[in-house]
């Protein structure tokens, strides 16, 4: 009997390691814990505070409740949405892992070294949008890294701004989705303008890229607006886009040849397109 119940309590006791090692291997991301194999947030400097742990690359890490990626840990900023908010980071991955200042990989960013612990420098630090695993950072390739949109399923249309056409809609949509920019409105009605024009029947949108109309974008947020402003020119045709305006310069579809032409239709910060970048979309009263 002495022997059978010791061969049972061997059994269990083995039983209790194998699963005990098992639980101890596995990570589990968004659980509040930085485990090996995953990227984490943290709110504070030095790897205090509330901890937000990834395992997979993220373009956006939202704006607010309940669809934000959130500190998950105990500590100060628990509940909190990440965005613009981490203050240092712990690479437990075995590669690079850049942090972006804007969502989508885009503007200034800092790459963590393979399991390495970090704080944000002064750019980053609580103005943070997106990270990307396995990735070395450096500048996007020529005309953007944005994925391809959809293809505009809407017919041209007439609206009467502010309220955009359902073909203009799709495109702020693909906008939002695909690049991260949430800054793009149709305005509001322009009685100094013909009631047919882009804007007034709701086929043009306006993407603040700089800090507020009227100022000048950092260079960093014009490397923003150039990205945007090529992959709407790429995916011209999917979107039905007509022209793009941006930086005092215009590429349309009806002069594709000649590439980015200066624009001299307006003047100052906002009439040259310095400060946001405008992008029209096909208008059944012409261009």
């Amino acid at each position: 009997m002495l022997k059978k119940l010791t061969l049972v309590a061997m059994m269990g006791a083995l039983i209790s390691v194998s699963f005990g090692a098992a639980t101890a291997n596995a990570a589990t991301a968004r659980n509040g814990s930085c485990e090996d194999g995953e990227f984490c947030l943290y709110y504070n400097s030095d790897q205090a505070g509330s901890v937000s742990d990834f395992n997979t690359s993220v373009s956006d890490y939202g704006d607010e409740q309940p669809s934000c990626y959130d500190f998950k840990g105990a500590g100060n900023g628990k509940g909190l949405c990440v965005k613009n908010e981490a203050a240092s980071v712990w690479n437990r991955t075995d590669k690079k892992v850049t942090v972006y200042f804007n969502s989508g990989y885009a503007g200034p960013s800092q790459t963590i070294a393979a399991n390495a612990k970090a704080n944000l420098n002064s750019t980053l630090k609580n103005e943070n949008a997106s990270h990307k695993l396995n990735d070395a950072g450096g500048p996007p390739p020529p005309g953007g890294s944005y994925d391809a949109p959809n293809n505009n399923p809407h017919p041209e249309a007439s609206a009467r701004a502010p309220q955009a056409t359902k073909r203009t809609q799709f495109v702020d949509d693909e906008i939002r989705r695909l690049t991260g920019e949430t800054h793009c409105w149709v305005g509001d009605y322009r009685s100094n303008e013909s009631s047919t024009s882009n804007h007034n029947t709701g086929n043009a949108l306006d993407c603040t890229i700089s800090n507020a109309i009227g100022q000048h974008p950092s260079a960093a947020q014009k490397e923003q607006g150039w990205k945007l402003a090529n992959w709407l020119k790429k995916y011209a045709s999917k979107l039905d886009v007509r022209y793009v305006i941006w930086q005092g310069k215009i590429w349309s579809v009806a002069r594709a040849s000649e590439g980015w032409r200066n624009y001299t239709a307006g003047g100052g910060v906002t009439g040259g397109h310095y400060d946001h970048v405008h992008v029209s979309i096909q208008n059944p009263h012409g261009d």
